[in-house]
C-alpha cells in the first residue's frame, strides 16, 4: 500500500507540475500535497459543519436535462418532502421529456425555462441541481448561491484550484451548502 501511495503522490505531483508551472500554490508535506489557503474576506465564515434550519419540504430546480439530468429528476420523485418547482434546458424537448417524468410519477408540472439565471432568481427554490456541461458548473453554482440557493452539482464541480476556491468562498460568504455529486 505504501508503494501505491508514493506512486500516486508522484503521479499527482507530475500532474500538478505539468498543469501549473511548478509548485506554485502547493507543496508536499510528508508525501501529501498541501495547497495554500487564500486569505478570506473579513467576516467570511467556514461552512465546515454548516447547519441550516430544517426544511419540511425542499423545493428543487434542475438545470441541465440532457445526459444525467433526467435520471436526477426521476430519483428526486422518489423522495419524501420534495417539490420539483422548475426545469431548465436549452432544448425545449428535454424539458418536455422531464415534465413527462413528473407526470408519470404523479408530480405537478414544473415551471419551464431555457435560461438558467431565471431559475436561480426564483424565490420558491431552495436547492439548484446542476447537470450541465462542465464549463458551466462554477458560474451556475456561484450565481445560485448568490441568490440564496443551496447547490448540488454533478462532477466535476470545478476544473481548477481557482474555481474550487470560488465555490468555497461563495458558499462561505452566503452560508449555503454546495455539494459535488458522485455516484460511486
Amino acid at each position: 500500500m505504501k508503494k501505491f501511495s508514493v506512486l500516486l503522490c508522484a503521479f499527482v505531483g507530475l500532474l500538478f507540475s505539468a498543469c501549473g508551472g511548478g509548485e506554485e500554490g502547493w507543496k508536499r508535506v510528508d508525501g501529501v500535497i498541501v495547497f495554500d489557503t487564500p486569505e478570506r474576506e473579513p467576516g467570511q465564515k467556514s461552512v465546515l459543519g454548516l447547519r441550516t434550519a430544517p426544511m419540511e419540504t425542499v423545493r428543487v430546480g434542475f438545470i441541465g436535462l440532457g445526459m444525467r439530468g433526467p435520471g436526477a429528476v426521476e430519483r428526486f420523485t422518489h423522495l419524501d418532502g420534495v417539490e420539483i418547482k422548475a426545469l431548465c434546458d436549452l432544448y425545449p424537448e428535454r424539458v418536455k421529456s422531464a415534465q413527462g417524468i413528473l407526470s408519470k410519477r404523479g408530480f405537478p408540472e414544473a415551471a419551464s425555462y431555457s435560461g438558467w439565471k431565471q431559475l436561480c432568481e426564483r424565490d420558491d427554490i431552495d436547492l439548484v441541481y446542476i447537470a450541465t456541461p462542465w464549463l458551466k458548473h462554477v458560474p451556475m453554482a456561484v450565481y445560485a448561491m448568490e441568490h440564496g440557493k443551496h447547490v448540488a452539482v454533478e462532477v466535476p464541480a470545478a476544473q481548477s484550484l481557482e474555481e474550487c476556491w470560488q465555490l468555497v468562498n461563495t458558499a462561505e460568504k452566503y452560508q449555503r451548502h454546495c455539494m459535488m455529486l458522485e455516484n460511486c
